[in-house]
């Protein structure tokens, strides 16, 4: 008859890892039944052999008087071999918290655990009554994690401990099992230290695979790559690297970078630099190096990229930036001049061109603002870099805001995935043309001042602050003087803007340049055309409130419908006769346009709203969006022309409006 032993655990996971531990090795020779206290224990305990898991649990059931047993075992535990290879793999110097509901069995596992050879880590156990465990990296516990606090980066479950071999024999022996059973009880324990050796074994096979991978691919890149631990050791030193430094990897990885044969210069950047990158020249060969921190892994990544190959990369940013159509397409060439004004004009912009500080360009509609800015760019020595115009004007507010800083991926709903760069990212290293400045909200004017202030950005939805090499150009036909005293104009953005400043004549002050100019479009229409002297001379004497926009759009206008091989009075749009052009060109006229369509709708008891009124210019050669529309309200209403009104009452034409219209029609 086989002998009985009862084994008594405090928890149930406890009681099943070592009773199947103790059948495993005992069950052919012993009848084992197991109880855990959380469980409940039954009335009777009764066997030849009682087996306690602890001594804690012994002093803890010391109060049970139903124990009949011929032998009473306290068993000494070990750290369950299935989890070694997890201790195996914490950082070396680290220092853990091995964590138990007791402390002198934690005490016991710290022991355990430096007896079995773990002692490339420094254990400290933990403490109940201790909220704070400072400068901890990781933490281990027999299967009560739970206890562990949440703040430790790195938690391991090592499992439940064994039974260690002295006490699986002691039981052997009291039990007088035949030499036959010893020896099984042995055969087994080494079997499963063999399987713990082949999954080590395995373990690091795959370990060793993934490193060679990784190191192929290190290998492989252009660049050179170096890494240095917490401990300043170098652990990656690359093939482009050797051949850089003409060292071997072999007699520099693992040795501190202080001690190794690269340049001091180099080793005190990779250190202690502050900066994200520096040139260097390493044995004739120039090369920028890229410092990145790894905080997570404490670990300090350089990138060594030949100078050569940065230009190339720089050259193929370039070409993709043209692709998308971020360049300046016109040069000082193209502002068509006799004007001494002008030419003055031209020269002094060729040497604002050849600052680094911002431009605010000032000047009615039509005027050739833009084509300053693209010249400026083509002229500076950010030419062969980006430029990226953008009319503040043409978006909301919102949407100029996205468009301008770019956003993180979720920030909202239809948000790009992966985010999208801001035009003042795209612009890094060119320049950023804001048309239209003075139409900005003072919530954008703010955010727009951080950039000139700080030179740097952050996206929408994102926390990273993006530094920036940008210059701004800026243009406005509004009189920011006045802006400025009515507040809707930050001073201090102002003079951030206008460290430079154009202003930029209308063709009334420039005359003489009409004929230029109309000979210029006739030619960029590929057209041979003359035009009729008498045409000349009325076109050279309007008043053109447009400026050269209106210029331009009526010679387009008569070129399209020119029978012949000169250009007539014939051939003049109706709106220059009629004053109120249906191709609005000019500032003034779109005003009196829009005026006349309000008049329409409040004759025709519709309502005037934006939407109506930008419907109605698409007929224009240029027509206005309803973030423009409103401006141009705006400005009617400054002069008492009409009455805005919210809802469906619409915009609403005054007195003043009728009258203004009346004496429009009479002079015309």
């Amino acid at each position: 008859m086989k002998r009985s032993l009862i084994l008594l655990t405090g928890g149930v996971k406890t009681k099943k890892t070592l009773h199947h531990q103790l059948v495993q090795l005992l069950g052919d020779d012993l009848s084992i039944r197991s109880y855990a206290a959380d469980e409940g224990l039954p009335a009777n305990l009764k066997a030849d052999i009682i087996l306690f898991s602890s001594e804690a649990l012994k002093d803890e059931l010391n109060h049970i008087k139903n124990i009949d047993a011929e032998k009473v075992i306290i068993g000494k535990r070990t750290v369950h071999h299935d989890y070694l290879d997890k201790l195996l793999s914490i950082p070396e110097g680290s220092t853990v918290l091995v964590v138990n509901d007791e402390y002198n069995v934690t005490m016991e596992l710290i022991q355990s655990l430096y007896q079995l050879g773990i002692s490339h880590v420094r254990f400290i156990p933990f403490k109940k009554n201790q909220t704070f465990h400072e400068k901890i990296d990781a933490a281990v516990s027999p299967g009560e994690i739970e206890l562990v606090p949440s703040y430790i980066p790195l938690i391991l479950d090592i499992g439940v401990r064994l039974f260690d071999m002295t006490t699986i024999l002691k039981i052997a022996d009291y039990c007088s099992l035949p030499e036959n059973a010893a020896l099984h009880i042995s055969e087994r324990y080494i079997r499963s230290m063999i399987e713990l050796q082949q999954k080590l074994m395995a373990a690091q096979k795959q370990t060793k695979a993934i490193y060679q991978h990784l190191e192929n691919v290190v290998n492989t890149v252009d660049d050179g790559i170096l890494a240095m631990n917490e401990k300043k050791e170098i652990t990656v030193f690359n093939e482009k690297l050797e051949a850089l430094f003409q060292v071997k990897g072999s007699d520099i990885i693992n040795c501190p970078i202080d001690a190794s044969s690269l340049q001091k210069e180099v080793v005190s950047f990779i250190q202690n630099g502050a900066e994200e990158s520096h040139l260097f020249s390493i044995h004739g060969v120039d090369v920028v190096v890229f410092r990145y921190e790894m905080a997570l892994e404490q670990t300090t990544v350089a990138v060594f990229k030949s100078v050569n190959q940065a230009f190339e990369i720089e050259k193929a940013a370039q070409r993709k930036l043209r692709e998308k159509g971020f360049f300046a397409k016109y040069s000082f060439d193209d502002i068509i001049c006799e004007n001494t004004g002008m030419k003055n004009l031209k020269q002094i912009a060729k040497k604002l061109a050849l600052s680094e500080h911002p431009i605010l360009i000032q000047g009615e509609s039509g005027t050739g603002k833009e084509l300053f800015a693209h010249a400026i760019h083509q002229h500076s020595m950010r030419k062969n870099g980006p430029f990226l115009p953008v009319n503040c004007s043409a978006l909301s507010e919102s949407l100029l805001e996205s468009e301008l800083f770019g956003y993180e991926e979720g920030t909202f709903t239809g948000a790009q995935r992966g985010g999208k760069k801001g035009l003042f990212e795209l612009a890094d290293n060119g320049t950023i043309f804001l048309d239209e400045i003075g139409d900005i909200s003072l919530s954008m004017q703010s955010r727009l001042l951080r950039v000139l202030q700080e030179k740097e950005i952050r996206r929408i939805g994102g926390t990273k602050i993006i530094p920036i090499n940008v210059r701004i150009i800026s243009a406005t036909n509004k009189r920011i003087e006045k802006q400025m005293k009515e507040q809707t104009f930050r001073n201090d953005l102002f003079h951030r803007l206008n460290v430079l400043n154009l202003s930029i004549p209308s063709l009334k002050e420039r005359k003489e340049d009409i004929p230029l100019l109309i000979h210029h479009f006739i030619t960029k229409n590929g057209k041979w055309l003359k035009v009729e002297p008498a045409l000349m001379n009325l076109l050279a004497s309007a008043e053109w409130d447009g400026n050269i926009r209106e210029l331009k759009n009526t010679v387009d206008y008569m070129i399209t419908v020119a029978d012949g091989s000169v250009l007539t009075k014939n051939d003049l749009p109706h709106s220059f006769s009629s004053g109120i052009p249906q191709a609005a060109s000019g500032e003034q006229s779109e005003h009196d346009a829009i005026l006349s369509i309000v008049k329409e709708c409040n004759l025709a008891g519709k309502a005037a709203s934006r939407d109506l009124i930008s419907e109605k210019t698409k007929e224009w050669i240029m027509p206005l969006t309803p973030q423009q529309v409103r401006r141009r309200l705006d400005d009617l209403e400054e002069k008492g022309w009409i009455q805005k009104r919210k809802g469906r009452g619409g915009t609403k034409i005054t007195e003043a409006g009728m009258k203004y219209l009346e004496s429009a029609a009479s002079v015309n």
